[in-house]
């Protein structure tokens, strides 16, 4: 009862810790591919280089109330400062919504804060960083060690080989016909990681999504002209997106709204989970 009176509060709490956490991603996204600090120095402008205050710092509301401006020098903010911030807030609303508040939910918004991170620096710099792999499996770790997950840690061993066995091998074989780099190996670290979490069942959903999301974001970059030269595609955001669907898509029971429709429309069954 006590919890039931408490969750709206919840709620606008974990709205606030995820836009507080999008802030401090635009530091890291921006900073860790450039090697730099992600501790100090404090935030600059990028075009006067002046210190950021506090009060210009408060994630999506400054930018409204600044009109995406500077406050010095009148230079432009990205949106994407403000999208990140928004992004991280309402996923940690819906994360919390879907799995309530219990060690899972903290496990999970972990993971999908550093799935945001690893998709826009892909993007931006066709590379997923070590020190998020490492952070990855360190959470990981500490899940199975301490039960924080619905799996057991042999589902999660069959999800590391399953997740990132499958790119490893589809990375080697389009290595082998193209003659040329077809995935890089952070994609295939990356799969690694988010297969321990999974288990071998979701693992299998999240790699099948993100082959639908990399095939239309190839399409649409086709389409609109802005692959690069050598035709790479950065795979990192598509497995990002297939495995966040993935964790949204969890059903009360624990299964999976997408497996159920699947088993229950095109095999006319009944629902497994």
């Amino acid at each position: 009862m006590i919890v039931k009176e408490l969750y709206p509060f919840m709620q606008i709490y974990a709205v606030i810790i995820g836009l507080v956490v999008g802030s401090f991603l635009n530091v890291i996204i921006y900073r860790v591919p450039n090697n730099k600090s992600i501790i100090k120095p404090r935030s600059r402008c990028n075009g006067c280089g002046k210190q950021i205050a506090w009060y210009d710092n408060i994630p999506v509301l400054s930018y409204i109330a600044l009109l995406a401006k500077c406050r010095n020098c009148r230079s432009s903010i990205s949106v994407r400062y403000p999208l990140v911030e928004f992004i991280c807030g309402m996923m940690a609303l819906m994360l919390l919504n879907i799995y309530g508040p219990s060690y899972e939910f903290l496990v999970v918004v972990l993971l999908c804060f550093m799935l945001i991170a690893i998709t826009f620096i892909d993007v931006d710099h066709f590379v997923i960083p070590n020190e998020f792999i490492i952070f990855g499996f360190i959470i990981s770790i500490i899940a199975h060690t301490f039960n924080l997950l619905p799996i057991s840690i042999m589902d999660g061993i069959y999800g590391f080989l399953t997740f990132g066995g499958t790119l490893f091998i589809m990375g080697a074989m389009g290595t082998f016909v193209f003659k040329k780099e077809a995935m890089g190996f952070g994609d295939v670290k990356l799969g690694f990681v988010l297969g321990s979490f999974l288990g071998s069942e979701l693992s299998l959903l999240a790699l099948f999504l993100s082959f639908i999301f990399g095939g239309f974001m190839s399409l649409i970059l086709l389409i609109a002209k802005e692959v690069s030269d050598d035709h790479m595609v950065p795979f990192g955001p598509a497995i990002a997106a297939g495995t966040l669907l993935t964790i949204l898509t969890k059903t009360v029971g624990g299964g999976n709204h997408i497996i159920n429709w699947y088993f229950t429309n095109m095999w006319n069954g009944e629902y497994f989970f």
